[in-house]
């Protein structure tokens, strides 16, 4: 499929010419003779490519060019011009323009040019398509889909809360995987095939943080040496996830507001405002309504920004759902380190779920990680894990550890037999246990019926 081209030349036979040559190329090509009717398209339609004469009567070239950068950051923007305008041509290149040619222009040199275009916008389609496959690949190492209550409720909050358009704000603590349920956000939402943009923001020095979030004009400030468009407009049409907003300095507090409450950013260094479609989703892990009694953070950003709120518990507070996650980074890193593990033995997991996890699920993936590289055996046993966890003592009530450790030990037999089509001798092989323990083991559970599949009569809760 060809490319979305918008012609703008007050030279009729270059206009026409231009026209039936792109045209015969495969691209849908539309033509106009002045700048003027070139703003109103780039109002009402979108293109891929904007190809004009920098010279034009009236609306000139670096207006269209502005005009469609504003509208559209993601259409790019080929110039013509004579070689008296050069000096024009260069400050078109620092205002956003993607190439020029000079005239006499060749026909095929501005195929070739579009051909080029193509390509690279074929390649970033194509990298966005990879990045969504990653996505979805790693989706089990979210923290959604776990069986406890207080993950049940933040699954079902995102849910309802991805599909509009409000900013969220999404509190926990450091390592409980708010970036995670961030992107959830983003990928249930009808932004799904835009741009996901995280930052953490206390990882910006103070003084880079305004051009980082809004970009910059070439010569803004020293070592500005070329023109940056910033994170809101990389998330133009996606998602901003501003990590750690609690750090962000006040003067860029005032200019974050600006931006929620217009939709438009101003580069640091430009006096030219630009429309943006971003929705935001910020995290942190204090107490923002502490802060703005401080004078920290500021009351009507936190107001912006928290349309909405998630709480996301710490790990301690759904300790039933260790097994899982367990189960899933075992798996990943298996599969990332190319390694036989499968699983835990019993006496492993129950370390990993009496410990307290300060680190939260950050700590556990880390430990997961850790000990996968270690093990020498198809399980990760108690000598692979970190001296802290291996003498981790119980606390609360056994009868919940042993029932958790129950139902994940049920869920990983059935989800095994099931992969099997019921074939036990198979399972057993790959449970690394006799077909006389596998035997026992159903029957203890509940399971002694079960075969797999949708026809078996056994339980599969």
């Amino acid at each position: 499929m060809g490319e979305r081209i918008l012609v703008v030349e007050d030279e009729a036979t270059l206009r026409t010419n231009l026209h039936r040559y792109l045209d015969k190329l495969g691209h849908a090509v539309t033509s106009v003779g002045d700048g003027e009717q070139a703003l109103e398209l780039l109002g009402g339609a979108e293109h891929d490519v904007v190809l004009t004469d920098l010279q034009l009567p009236g609306v000139d070239g670096l207006a269209v060019l502005d005009h469609a950068r504003s509208t559209s950051p993601d259409t790019v923007v080929l110039l013509m011009t004579a070689f008296g305008t050069l000096s024009s041509a260069v400050e078109a290149l620092r205002r956003g323009a993607h190439d020029y040619l000079l005239k006499p222009v060749s026909l095929a040199a501005v195929g070739a040019k579009v051909q080029r275009i193509a390509e690279y916008r074929a390649l970033g389609r194509e990298n966005a398509r990879l990045r969504s496959m990653l996505r979805d690949a790693e989706a089990p190492s979210s923290l959604l889909h776990l069986e406890s209550a207080p993950m049940r409720e933040l699954e079902a909050m995102v849910q309802k809360v991805a599909p509009g358009l409000s900013n969220v704000l999404v509190r926990g603590e450091s390592g409980t995987g708010k970036e995670l349920v961030a992107r959830a956000i983003h990928d249930l939402s009808n932004r799904a095939d835009a741009a996901f943009v995280p930052v953490n923001v206390s990882a910006i020095p103070d003084n880079l943080v305004e051009s980082t979030l809004f970009g910059h004009v070439r010569g803004a400030f020293t070592g500005a040496e070329r023109a940056r468009d910033g994170l809101f407009r990389s998330a133009h049409g996606g998602t901003l996830f501003l990590d750690e907003i609690g750090e962000l300095p006040l003067p860029t507090q005032a200019k974050l507001l600006r931006a929620v409450e217009t939709k438009e950013i101003r580069p640091v260094g430009s006096d030219r405002g630009i429309e943006v479609d971003a929705r935001i989703v910020c995290a942190t892990h204090r107490d923002l309504a502490a802060m703005v009694e401080t004078r920290e953070f500021r009351e009507d950003l936190l107001y912006r920004l928290s349309v909405v709120r998630l709480d996301v518990p710490a790990l301690r507070e759904h300790p039933g759902d260790i097994p899982s996650l367990v189960g899933r980074f075992v798996a990943k890193q298996a599969r990332e380190q190319k390694k036989q593990v499968f699983g835990v033995q019993p006496d492993a997991m129950q370390r990993l779920m009496r410990y307290r996890w300060p680190g939260n699920v950050r700590e556990l993936s880390n430990v997961i990680e850790r000990a996968v590289l270690l093990a020498d055996a198809e399980s990760i046993r108690l000598e692979d894990l970190p001296a802290e966890i291996r003498g981790a003592t119980l606390e609360g009530d056994d009868a919940r550890l042993d029932a958790a450790l129950a139902s994940f030990e049920r869920r990983h037999i059935a989800s095994v037999l099931t992969s099997c089509e019921g074939n036990r001798d198979a399972a057993a092989k790959l449970l690394a246990v006799s077909p006389a323990t596998l035997y026992r083991k159903l029957e203890k559970l509940g399971l002694k019926g079960y075969r797999g599949g949708a026809s078996s009569g056994g339980s599969r809760s």
